[in-house]
């Protein structure tokens, strides 16, 4: 992976986040009765299971509740209830798993498969588009057309325009975007001849 400026900002976000979460539920965890030398276990276990359920996408909502109550509790328990302070840095302390939440939750970049001849579609879910064709002409069902198909496209095309095609008349008789069009009259060398 590429480091970028927002992959660095992610990942600083993702480690303070964690940080600050680790340390509020470690001190929880000591305020309760958890031997020292142990209590960074309630942490470890508490993140790492609600970077288990984000990752494999079940328990998800029940991971970050209980790393949001364990966070929210850290501070309750530390402080008097009556002061305004403790429930502001509850309500701080409960974004850190939801930082960490969003940050797991980015999904991962789709892989690129490349459109061959043979990919396109059977004949038969080409047929679904059929009645929708721009023109009467445009049959073609069984992937790109060919450049016959383009160069018989163009002649009757002409024809009716009567004066020099563009890749938009193009697009419209074939269905596809002006610079597929475009890309049809340069592979039949249309532009060249219309230019000479």
């Amino acid at each position: 992976m590429k480091l970028t400026v927002a992959n660095a900002a992610r990942y600083l976000a993702l480690i303070a986040a964690m940080l600050i979460s680790f340390t509020t539920q470690r001190e929880l965890a000591q305020t309760h009765g958890v031997p020292v030398s142990v209590a960074f276990a309630v942490p470890v276990a508490i993140d790492l299971f609600m970077v288990w359920a984000v990752r494999s996408r079940r328990d998800i909502a029940l991971a970050v509740a209980v790393a949001v109550a364990a966070n929210v509790a850290g501070v309750l328990t530390a402080e008097s209830l009556r002061a305004v302070d403790t429930w502001v840095s509850a309500g701080l302390h409960a974004v850190f798993p939801l930082t960490v939440w969003r940050m797991h939750r980015a999904e991962p970049a789709a892989k690129a498969v490349p459109v061959t001849r043979d990919s396109w579609p059977d004949a038969d879910l080409w047929q679904d588009w059929a009645d929708n064709a721009p023109d009467a002409e445009a049959d073609s069902t069984d992937g790109p057309p060919t450049d016959d198909d383009i160069r018989a496209a163009v002649t009757v095309l002409e024809s009716r325009h009567g004066r020099p095609l563009t890749g938009q008349h193009v697009a419209d008789h074939f269905g596809v975007s002006a610079r597929t069009g475009r890309r049809y009259l340069d592979r039949i060398g249309y532009n060249a001849k219309a230019d000479a």
